[in-house]
């Protein structure tokens, strides 16, 4: 039998799909004539910003969406989602999805994740507060890793 995938299509799969082709097929880990495309690049971990990434990430970006960064620069990579929104005096939270999409977006451009893995940011669910009812999300906290928060504050010192 041949299963025949393109390399294009083989791209198109999502890195857990491959891996389980892969251990059906009998390949194991990873099939030399299949090079791997994920670049270390970890699922639900705060990419670290280097310098010069943080260079490249900064140029282009919205006042707002500086703004908010910052936020995670003086709070130790942490920032409430009450204060990223105070920022600059929205009230809606969809506002934050579009900022954390921006930002990662822009990422995945620059560090080349084709696969869509890499975030700056997380959220933490154990932070969570809630109404009453569970209806309404209140408050909770973005976060990015330790070495980008120190990343981020070095370049808002020097800029």
């Amino acid at each position: 039998m041949h299963i025949m995938i393109d390399p294009g299509d083989w791209q198109r799969l999502s890195a857990p799909a491959r891996q389980e082709l892969l251990g059906l097929l009998g390949g194991g880990a990873a099939a030399p004539s299949l090079p791997s495309t994920n670049k270390g690049f970890r699922w639900r971990v705060p990419y670290d910003l280097t310098p010069q990434l943080a260079r490249k990430l900064m140029r282009g970006l919205s006042e707002e969406t500086v703004k908010r960064l910052k936020l995670f620069a003086r709070n130790g990579g942490r920032a409430s989602m009450r204060d990223l929104l105070a920022v600059t005096k929205e009230k809606d939270l969809h506002v934050l999805s579009a900022f954390e999409g921006t930002v990662t977006r822009k990422l995945r451009r620059l560090v080349g994740d084709d696969n869509k893995i890499v975030s700056l940011m997380m959220w933490d669910y154990d932070s969570e507060q809630w109404d009453a009812d569970h209806t309404e999300l209140l408050d909770g906290v973005f976060y990015v890793s330790a070495s980008t928060a120190q990343t981020l504050q070095r370049y808002f010192a020097k800029n």
